[in-house]
């Protein structure tokens, strides 16, 4: 199935709207990461870099906005697809956390997150109209 719209391949996602989500997961991401990062900084007692404390933190600040988004049933597949891992790495990614995807499915995935989102809304918009 071809996308006429312009943007990002088959995603069919404009470059603005992916900047605008990347901007939007820095600003909301950054508290949490520091939180985040003193919490694991404090508990491995110096076992761990704070830069790696801080990296884990900005993964689990975009796993945090993507958990609400795999509840439907078939979702986790779905995304699965979309990234070419199976639904059981999708669960390691976002529930266990035992695992985190490359750079390349990571770009994917924040491409699928801007879809998600949007759909959510257009969805929340609908039935607040009578």
């Amino acid at each position: 199935m071809a996308h006429n719209k312009p943007g990002l391949g088959r995603f069919g996602v404009g470059a603005e709207i992916a900047a605008g989500l990347v901007e939007s997961l820095i600003e909301a991401s950054r508290e949490i990461a520091t939180e985040r990062a003193r919490k694991v900084a404090k508990a491995a007692k110096g076992k761990r870099a704070a830069s790696e404390a801080a990296q884990g933190a900005l993964w689990g600040a975009l796993a945090d906005r993507v958990g609400p988004m795999l509840k439907r049933r078939g979702e986790k597949a779905k995304l699965g697809r979309e990234l070419g891992v199976a639904r059981q790495q999708i669960y390691a990614y976002f529930n266990t956390r035992t695992a985190a995807p490359d750079a390349e499915r990571t770009l994917r995935l924040i491409v699928w997150l801007a879809q998600a989102e949007a759909r959510a809304a257009e969805e929340a918009a609908a039935k607040r109209k009578p």
